[in-house]
């Protein structure tokens, strides 16, 4: 598809991945664009992945290793993009892999469309790397351009394609201009319209070239946890720089997400523990202040107006309500 004059960076956060590892580098040795800058950011795990890091390194020149005391996976993603060399810079997690082409084609969009960020689907796999059919049927990006307002406007909702971090490949002055909030999960919803609006095009590719392997015991199919509701102040922030910015439509059917998710995890917490139950009042009145907030500014939509009044009466039947009406 073209020369292999310019560098891409790969910064890979390794911790406690010592069964699927291997799979990742891997995949990366692979690829058939072979200028890459790959860096092994171990973050401090006590298993046998600072090793296995490190024997790669030695076979491969274009491996480079930092070992570090774990922070997280943000702290290690910052700790790779400040190490990283490249014209470009891209992310994977180490238990997820990518097919044999992926980097060639992103460059190849990225370059001809001139754009600063190519983001591509992915495919939702088992640990085995068999497909995930009922995670697989929407793929949301189309081979296209997008602004920087219409990426931001399609984080609305389940469109989960548009979110992460690792189905991207960003001009490094992108990257560079972003670091991701340590010791927060849901970092990627923190960033992502961020990331989007220091660029002025970004490129879609349909095909699903990263392989997302949700694996039985990661953070993604654990119990729900009251540590997930940070979730509530990444789309809080979200919402501010739309409003911000003239996204009125797009920050109100974010604000109606952000109270449709209030309702849905009230069933997953246990709400009768005080502690639990303080936490989640605390984000639902970071949820009412901004609603008050946006609704002395600007004029409110019939659905947003009833997601506030079914959140603020019976959260469970809120909760069913909204899976109907309120999408």
């Amino acid at each position: 598809m073209g020369r292999e004059d310019e560098l891409i960076s790969v910064v890979v956060p390794v911790y406690h991945v010592e069964t699927y590892i291997e799979r990742c580098v891997e995949s990366l040795l692979q690829q058939t664009y072979s200028n890459l800058d790959l860096i092994l950011v171990d973050d401090g795990g006590d298993d046998r992945c600072p090793q296995i890091c490190d024997e790669y390194a030695k076979k491969d020149a274009r491996i480079k290793v930092i070992h570090k005391k774990n922070g997280g996976l943000s702290d290690a993603r910052n700790a790779g993009m400040r190490a990283a060399s490249g014209k470009y810079l891209a992310y994977i997690d180490s238990d997820d892999y990518i097919q044999p082409d992926t980097y060639e084609k992103m460059i190849y969009a990225l370059k001809k469309e001139n754009a600063d960020i190519a983001v591509c689907n992915y495919e939702a796999v088992t640990d085995q790397g068999q497909s995930i059919t009922e995670k697989n049927q929407k793929m949301d990006i189309k081979d296209r351009t997008y602004s920087s307002q219409e990426a931001i406007s399609n984080l609305c909702g389940p469109n989960y394609h548009y979110w992460t971090a690792w189905n991207r490949l960003y001009k490094i002055k992108i990257a560079r201009e972003m670091s991701f909030p340590v010791g927060k999960i849901h970092e990627d919803e923190f960033t992502a319209h961020l990331f989007y609006d220091k660029a002025e095009k970004i490129v879609g590719i349909s095909e699903p070239l990263y392989k997302y392997v949700i694996r039985e015991n990661s953070i993604m199919t654990k119990k729900y946890s009251v540590k997930n509701l940070v979730y509530v102040e990444a789309v809080n922030n979200r919402i501010e720089y739309c409003m911000e910015h003239g996204l009125e439509e797009v920050g109100q059917a974010f604000l109606r997400w952000m109270s449709r998710y209030l309702m849905n995890v009230y069933d997953k917490l246990d709400i009768k523990d005080k502690e639990v139950r303080q936490t989640y009042d605390k984000y639902v009145e970071m949820y009412l202040k901004l609603y008050h907030s946006i609704k002395e500014k600007h004029k409110l939509d019939t659905k947003t107006k009833a997601a506030k009044f079914m959140l603020g009466h019976t959260p469970k039947l809120a909760s069913y309500i909204s899976r109907k009406i309120l999408k």
